[in-house]
């Protein structure tokens, strides 16, 4: 039995939890033709064989729908991932990122009172609070101002639009993002190298940390600094974005679920957790078999490109009881072994930072903006394999 599935089909970004369910019980492996042939996966045994099986399922292809060669961290295989991984996990590490916590809290507290002040106590939490955040993070790390946050924003999100991308032809908006970013990274990172070599005072940060960081001997090269550059402004930042969004948008909808964590901000921990499993940021990425494979009955040929549903998984009820239910009963012990930050190599070293992110900006928008809610027509985001807002219009009281 087959399942009608399409990446580009607006059904399908609407409403992902009905076609996940069709997917699991009717065609848990499927074959989708648009906008190119692939295979989906969406149970969570399966996706759980494909994320853990690192040698039979291939990143070499990259983690989007095309078949690219080259880059870092989600787009390569061990060795060399191991050598990227081990370059920023240092930084990323939850000590580190625990180090950070005081400079987190008074950016958001920042950033949460500069929306709070908005004429007519209104604005779109995405762009008021939801992208400031991580992207003035990412600026501490890679050394860039942080003002420049306006430039950046015009480039995550349709740069991620590139996963769903056949033989990379994007659309013209993220061809230009693409542009943009190389003109302004790279001689950002030329500069620091320049700056590096002569003995200069560099900045602590992780890009001085990706120009110097050696392995075996060997450092990494300035167009894979590029490309860490690039995968952590997007990675690091638009899932964060899209996670915020999505926690926010669930306690918007449902008042009595907003006041439980007023009354116990211990809770917005386990909210925060439980937006992961249920709205998954990433429906899913893909993998490439390096061999034949037989699952659930359908062969899959060698090379072939296979989506690994994230977001399905983690609603799979031989699982989860009450999947589609958004509880704050769940054990939080229990409900960490979601896939949103993937399985297996490629698990997200970015996951504290990110819960760190959405945990002080849910307490702080609850307890600065009061009675939330909804303010108009909320826009999906255009990237097929993201799950959240661009546009998330919001009202509150004084």
């Amino acid at each position: 039995m087959s399942v009608d599935f399409s990446l580009d089909s607006h059904d399908f970004q609407e409403r992902p939890a009905e076609y996940f369910e069709q997917l699991r019980g009717q065609c848990p492996v499927a074959h989708a033709d648009l906008p190119a042939p692939f295979f989906v996966v969406s149970q969570n045994a399966d996706v759980a064989a494909v994320l853990r099986d690192s040698d039979v399922w291939k990143s070499k292809f990259g983690p989007g729908l095309a078949y690219h060669g080259g880059g870092v961290l989600v787009s390569v295989d061990p060795p060399k991932h191991t050598t990227d991984r081990l370059a920023i996990t240092k930084i990323f590490k939850p000590s580190a990122i625990e180090e950070m916590r005081g400079d987190i809290e008074a950016l958001v507290k920042d950033v949460v009172t500069e929306f709070a002040a908005s004429e007519g106590n209104e604005g779109d939490l995405i762009r008021g609070v939801g992208m400031p955040i991580p992207l003035t993070i990412m600026c501490w790390l890679l050394g860039t101002p942080v003002a420049d946050i306006e430039k950046f924003r015009q480039w995550v999100l349709p740069m991620a639009e590139a996963v769903s991308a056949v033989d990379g032809r994007m659309g013209d908006v993220t061809a230009q993002a693409y542009k943009s970013f190389g003109e302004y990274f790279w001689p950002h990172v030329k500069t620091r190298a320049a700056l590096i070599e002569a003995g200069g005072n560099t900045p602590d940060d992780l890009l001085t940390r990706l120009l110097t960081v050696e392995r075996d001997g060997q450092k990494l090269t300035q167009e894979d600094v590029m490309g860490f550059c690039q995968f952590l402004m997007v990675a690091g930042s638009a899932t964060t974005t899209l996670l915020i969004g999505n926690v926010m948008s669930r306690i918007i909808d449902d008042p009595a679920l907003a006041a439980r964590l007023i009354a116990d901000p211990s809770l917005i921990e386990i909210a925060v957790e439980e937006s992961l499993r249920i709205d998954a940021p990433v429906h899913g990425l893909f993998r490439t078999n390096d061999e034949p494979v037989c699952m659930q009955g359908v062969d899959i040929p060698v090379d072939s490109k296979v989506l690994a549903l994230f977001g399905s998984a983690n609603l799979d009820p031989n699982v989860w009881e009450n999947p589609e239910e958004f509880s704050l009963e769940r054990d939080p012990v229990q409900l960490r072994k979601h896939f949103a930050f993937g399985v297996g190599i490629h698990y997200c070293l970015g996951a504290p930072l990110a819960r760190m992110e959405a945990q002080l900006a849910v307490q702080e928008m609850l307890a600065r903006l009061p009675n939330m809610q909804s303010n108009g027509e909320r826009q999906l985001v255009k990237a097929a394999v993201l799950k959240g807002f661009e546009v998330l219009p919001v009202k509150w009281s004084n």
